[in-house]
């Protein structure tokens, strides 16, 4: 079994704010929740730290700062025991890779950033923004059982296309798209649905 895992407000804080705060840049601290559009919000973090002349170098020493929350590299140990475990996020190698490795460094799928001379970011190639249902398709031509866990809509299509879909501290609106799923409140529920997925499939394979 493969466990696809959410990473900013699942595992560790998300990033942003963080960056927001601390540079006192507001824009930053949007999220998908004050601008739906990926691409739109993006454009504008990038435009925010090109007009205030920060470096990536200078977000990265921010951003390497934030810890996991607790437990949560205890629990994709215990989910590695049961399979294989993928953590898919809208979020940017750059940012998120020391914090992978302070979970237990698993792959992690997520985006890049692009930056000019100076180091200031130009742009970004979104790798993982609307393809993650093509990950999980790509896991079940590979002859794997998935099971996923996110908290808001944008985890929407990769719960929509695995097998066993945990919600973890939803947002409403995500829990209104799946009102039959498992939702778990904290990683000591959720390591148990998981757990309990796992062996279902043992038990029917």
């Amino acid at each position: 079994m493969i466990f696809a895992i959410d990473l900013e407000g699942v595992l560790a804080p998300e990033i942003w704010p963080l960056l927001g705060q601390r540079l006192e840049i507001p824009d930053l601290a949007l999220t998908t929740r004050d601008v739906a559009d990926f691409d739109a919000l993006m454009r504008r973090r990038v435009e925010a730290t090109r007009a205030r002349g920060v470096t990536l170098r200078e977000l990265q020493a921010m951003a390497h700062a934030v810890e996991p929350y607790l437990g949560a590299r205890e629990f994709l140990a215990r989910l590695r025991a049961l399979g294989q475990v993928f953590v898919i996020s809208d979020t940017f190698h750059e940012l998120a890779d020391p914090l992978i490795q302070k979970l237990g460094g698993h792959n992690l799928f997520a985006n890049r950033f692009e930056t000019d001379a100076e180091g200031l970011l130009r742009g970004f190639r979104l790798r993982i923004r609307g393809q993650k249902e093509r990950i999980v398709s790509g896991f079940h031509a590979a002859g794997f059982k998935v099971a996923a866990m996110g908290d808001s809509l944008n985890d929407l299509s990769i719960l929509k296309s695995c097998d066993f879909p945990v919600l973890y501290r939803p947002v409403d609106a995500l829990r209104a798209h799946f009102p039959q799923a498992t939702v778990a409140l904290n990683l000591d529920e959720a390591l148990a649905a998981l757990e309990a997925a796992a062996a279902a499939l043992d038990a029917g394979a």
